[in-house]
């Protein structure tokens, strides 16, 4: 009687050092993070395309930042304020509410305002997308 006392204890104290063991698994549950999160950030000027080339932010008068921030799971703000180095007058200043963020295939992330496009980004990199004062198309790059 002995033996079966001890075999039982020693086949529950098994069950419960497997069960303790099991139930320790740690799952993991993180969800991934919603598109209008993972684009948020500060973007800094790093290139400007303008009469079909492209300019360097080394090579250019342009200084400054374009910031994304999340809204809602879809929407963000974006504030842009680039300036002339020579200056330090704002080259461009603006900013938008409410922009909704769409992915677009590839890594590509559409900004829609009003149903337009008015900003794209592909992996770190946010493209704004313009005329100057003089009707001269341009693309304003920043980098994360």
């Amino acid at each position: 009687m002995n033996s079966l006392f001890s075999f039982r204890r020693s086949a529950l104290l098994v069950l419960l050092v497997a069960a303790s063991l099991s139930a320790c698994k740690k799952e993991n549950t993180d969800a991934a993070p919603d598109l209008a999160s993972r684009v948020a950030g500060s973007y800094n000027f790093s290139e400007l395309v303008t009469g079909g080339k492209a300019y360097p932010a080394s090579e250019t008068n342009l200084k400054g930042s374009m910031n994304i921030t999340r809204q809602t799971a879809t929407t963000v703000s974006i504030d842009v304020a680039i300036k002339l180095k020579s200056t330090n007058e704002f080259f461009i200043e603006d900013s938008a509410d409410n922009v909704t963020v769409v992915e677009a295939g590839s890594g590509k992330v559409e900004y829609r305002l009003n149903g337009n496009v008015i900003a794209t980004s592909n992996g770190n990199k946010l493209s704004i997308s313009g005329e100057d004062d003089n009707g001269v198309e341009l693309t304003v790059s920043a980098t994360k």
